[in-house]
């Protein structure tokens, strides 16, 4: 399992332009392209394959670690699954709608997880988007990729 799996299952994949739930036009692998209510009419002729998205998402993975490994302390002490749930984290609202989820990183830089998945589960973003909040914030707890490996070996 890795990380690139783990949003292209979250975000899933479309080749044409579309609004995420938040109202911004996106494409490919939760890639968002526009300004909120942007018309999709201005992106009528992009269109990203499967191929080019994975690369996209990549290089957007690979920026977001460089940049977490500077904010949060303990970024380099964290398995890969509990890095995996921050980028994704990251990916989905930004290092800005990351970061403010003090508690929550608070309580992962104290090697406190049980405190970081209550945190995680107590905000709007869990409101928003539960399942994927539940499975990112179980991942946390249990530092374990189980719920995703499951998840993912069902959709093949």
């Amino acid at each position: 399992m890795n990380i690139e799996k783990l949003l292209r299952f979250e975000e899933g994949f479309r080749a044409d332009p579309y609004y995420c739930s938040e109202k911004y036009p996106t494409i490919g692998i939760g890639w968002k392209i526009g300004g909120k209510n942007q018309p999709l009419e201005d992106f009528k002729w992009m269109q990203i394959s499967e191929e080019a998205a994975l690369a996209q998402c990549k290089s957007e993975v690979d920026d977001l670690a460089v940049n977490l490994r500077c904010v949060i302390n303990c970024w380099q002490e964290l398995s890969e699954a509990r890095q995996s749930v921050l980028i994704s984290m990251a990916y989905q609202m930004g290092i800005g709608g990351l970061m403010r989820f003090k508690k929550m990183i608070a309580a992962i830089e104290v090697n406190d997880f049980v405190e970081a998945a209550q945190q995680g589960m107590n905000s709007l973003w869990a409101n928003q988007t539960y399942a994927r909040a539940n499975r990112h914030m179980r991942m946390m707890l249990t530092d374990d990729w189980a719920v995703y490996s499951q998840l993912i070996d069902q959709e093949v």
